[in-house]
C-alpha cells in the first residue's frame, strides 16, 4: 500500500471535521471550548481540528468522543457515514464564519 499523498490527507482532515461538526451539532454541547474542556485539551487545537488543519491521534478521537458523549465507534460512524453534500455545507459554514455571516451563527 502506498502512503497518502497530500491532497488526500486534506480530504481526510476535512472528512474528519465535518463529522466532529455534525456529532457536535447532535451531542447538545454549546462549545468547542466545551469539549475541549471535557476532553482534556487547549481551545486552539480542538479548533485546529474542527476546522480540518490537524491530523488527530487515536488517544484524541476517544477523548473527544468521550467529551462529546459517544463511544469512539459512533463517532466513527458518523465519519464513515459523511455525504460530499455534507461536506459542502460544512465548508460554506467555515467560509461564512470567516466572513462573520449570521449563516455561521445559525449553524
Amino acid at each position: 500500500m502506498k502512503p497518502l499523498e497530500l491532497e488526500e490527507k486534506t480530504e481526510i482532515k476535512l472528512r474528519y471535521a465535518t463529522a466532529l461538526h455534525k456529532a457536535f451539532k447532535a451531542s447538545g454541547l454549546k462549545s468547542f471550548r466545551k469539549i475541549a474542556s471535557l476532553a482534556g485539551m487547549e481551545p486552539s487545537h480542538i479548533q485546529r481540528i474542527a476546522t480540518g488543519k490537524n491530523d488527530v491521534t487515536l488517544t484524541t478521537n476517544v477523548a473527544i468522543s468521550k467529551a462529546l458523549g459517544i463511544s469512539y465507534g459512533e463517532f466513527a460512524q458518523y465519519y464513515d457515514e459523511v455525504t460530499p453534500g455534507d461536506i459542502k455545507e460544512f465548508v460554506e459554514y467555515l467560509e461564512a464564519q470567516k466572513k462573520g455571516t449570521s449563516k455561521a451563527k445559525k449553524a
